[in-house]
């Protein structure tokens, strides 16, 4: 019988040992990616991913295309696999034949190949821009210093965009100031607006139920906050599939009450693409929120442009065009870890990175996610340590434009011409979760994210580190998300909404499972989250010696207390927005209707996301 596998190996760091270092302008190699089948004991034949070309080859060539996969130079190269592969020491001229014969079989791809490759796609023609979405929810002090911004903002560039302002606000004094500050806006920018408040939405909704009946009860979970059996939990979701819902077929930006303009250059900002699936913003700290919206330098383009002129459009031409990819970007690159950089992948929604208070409600990530230098300062002085621990000034932003499969934060600029899904109307992690069920939509689109940063200014000063210390609890749409992202590649329909009809099918299966396994999927959940964070602490802490004894403090006990919930193996397995004192089967029931919720409005959603394309501008007008 034949025996295939995948030819995804990944071998630790491979050091250098030549006294002289590579050779700056000679061609980075990496071995194709590809699949393998056994022919005998000694050969095997091997399948090009990219072009589906077969090749017979010895054992031992194929495992020295799986020593070679990174980008690196053939003297590189040749010297890795003689010390590597079994029975090539001393072989070093006969590597070198093997390896160049690799090369003009194109089993090696050279970098320039591979950036040609990337740059060999079309453009596509943008779809229309249809708004700027504001979702807002009792915060008419946060609103009036983003619309003072967007104020300047129209004064500067004069685009004359439509504003829509989606008002979730519960206290109807706040919906009156906040539709007033709207119309001042209106007054002074001139600008057309749409103002989203109870009444509209519930406007919206009856329209959706006249044509589709049948998703009556889905449609008024999603979009109305007194539809929904948790109505108490952080309404940002149903925001966001309002916005989408107006704005189906065409584009939109969407922002938060409490972020404003304008976007600013980072000082580390360079340019190009960083083309590393594992490269990591850059944080630096500051002791005033005056000093944090300072930092770096005003753009003086228009922001919203330069994120449109990248949404939508394919990441062949934005390497082309702004976001350039050099030789010397993809040294010690996998190649099999690319996959995300497509020609043809289209751009579906842009990021930036933030400047004020953090988009985090902890602080974990300063432990295990952050750059040298934003390290050192992290932990510089006991006193300054203190301090960062709240993350309450910072910058966190990317150095240079990067590709990334499934974002954390909240989108800059979506491209909705093709059917982006809904999201669970209510919890945090809206936006993470709707990250996820677009790339399962959506499994060739990208996200790009711009070395550029945007205000956030919260009401208050957070205590993040109190989330910090203790063991982390995973919320509702943290599960969601790992749940969705298990289904990555499972489907193979090229329609978004069929994916979304079977992901439904999935989701109420796993509702109606007995009852010991839907407690066990929890725990096992919980475990992989808690492990992942001790593993990454312990790895942290094993690179960082010379760490302060104030940090190294704080990450054993986070390690302490996540390894207890770790351990503790009896424990009712909760999520973080269920009752304290839930036991197991609760736990399991509870399960079961946060599933059958979400997967009714997966189940629905198309067919109301292509009413609302078919109405287009008409939706906002007749609200």
């Amino acid at each position: 019988m034949e025996r295939t596998f995948n030819f995804q190996t990944t071998y630790s760091q491979w050091t250098q040992t030549q006294r002289s270092g590579p050779d700056p302008n000679a061609t980075l190699y990496a071995s194709e990616d590809g699949r393998a089948a056994s022919l005998s004991a000694e050969e095997c034949l091997f399948i090009v991913k990219s072009s589906g070309e077969p090749h017979v080859m010895t054992l031992q060539v194929l495992q020295a295309l799986d020593v070679c996969r990174e980008f690196r130079t053939l003297d590189e190269h040749v010297a890795r696999v003689e010390a590597t592969v079994p029975g090539l020491s001393g072989k070093r001229d006969d590597i070198r034949r093997v390896l160049e014969g690799l090369v003009q079989r194109k089993l090696f791809l050279g970098d320039d190949d591979f950036i040609a490759r990337l740059r060999s796609g079309p453009a596509r023609a943008l779809p229309p821009m249809r708004a700027v979405f504001i979702r807002s929810c009792d915060r008419p002090e946060r609103l009036a210093h983003l619309l003072a911004t967007l104020c300047d903002y129209e004064q500067r560039h004069r685009a004359g965009r439509h504003y829509v302002l989606i008002d979730d606000s519960v206290a109807a004094s706040h919906g009156n100031q906040q539709r007033d500050q709207l119309r001042e806006f209106a007054r002074t920018t001139r600008c057309k607006v749409s103002y989203i408040g109870k009444s509209e939405s519930l406007k919206l909704v009856e329209k959706f139920e006249k044509t589709n009946p049948q998703a009556r009860e889905a449609a008024r979970g999603m979009l109305l906050r007194d539809a929904h059996p948790q109505s108490q939990r952080f309404g940002g979701g149903r925001s966001r599939n309002l916005a989408l819902l107006l704005s189906a077929g065409a584009r939109l930006a969407l922002l938060d009450d409490d972020l404003r303009l304008p976007l600013r250059r980072p000082e580390f900002a360079g340019i190009g693409l960083d083309p590393d699936p594992d490269g990591s913003a850059h944080t630096r700290f500051y002791p005033s929120m005056e000093q944090a919206l300072g930092s770096g330098t005003e753009i003086d383009e228009d922001p919203f442009e330069l994120h449109l002129q990248a949404c939508g459009q394919t990441l062949s031409a934005c390497v082309n065009g702004r976001y350039g990819l050099t030789r010397n970007a993809l040294r010690g690159l996998n190649l099999g870890r690319l996959d995300a950089l497509k020609a043809d992948a289209r751009v579906v929604s842009t990021h930036h990175g933030s400047y004020g208070s953090s988009r985090s409600e902890s602080t974990l990530w300063l432990y295990h996610g952050i750059d040298p230098a934003g390290r050192e300062e992290f932990w510089r002085d006991r006193e300054s340590y203190a301090r960062n621990t709240q993350a309450h000034h910072i910058l966190n932003s990317a150095d240079r434009a990067r590709v990334v499969e499934v974002p954390g934060f909240t989108p800059f600029a979506l491209d909705n011409s093709v059917l982006l899904p809904c999201t669970n109307p209510v919890g945090r992690a809206e936006d993470s979760l709707g990250s996820a069920l677009t790339h399962y939509c959506l499994p060739d689109s990208v996200s790009l994210e711009l070395p550029v940063a945007i205000g956030h200014v919260q009401e208050s000063l957070r205590k993040r580190f109190s989330h910090t210390q203790g063991a982390t609890q995973p919320r509702v749409n943290d599960f969601l998300r790992d749940f969705v992202s298990q289904q990555f590649g499972v489907f193979k329909s090229e329609q978004p909404g069929q994916r979304l009809t079977f992901l439904s099918h999935v989701m109420r299966d796993l509702s109606r499972a007995p009852v010991k396994e839907r407690i066990e999927i929890l725990r096992e959940f919980r475990r992989s989250v808690h492990a992942g964070i001790i593993d990454r602490l312990q790895r942290q802490f094993e690179t960082t010696a010379a760490a302060p004894i104030y940090w190294q403090a704080d990450v054993r006990a986070i390690v302490q207390a996540n390894a207890k919930e770790l351990l503790a193996s009896n424990a009712a397995p909760r999520l973080a927005e269920w009752p304290a004192d839930i036991d197991a089967a609760g736990c399991a029931r509870a399960l079961s209707g946060e599933l059958n919720t979400i997967a009714d409005a997966c189940e629905h959603w198309p067919a109301l996301w292509q009413y609302a394309a078919e109405q287009g501008d008409r939706l906002l007008t007749t609200l």
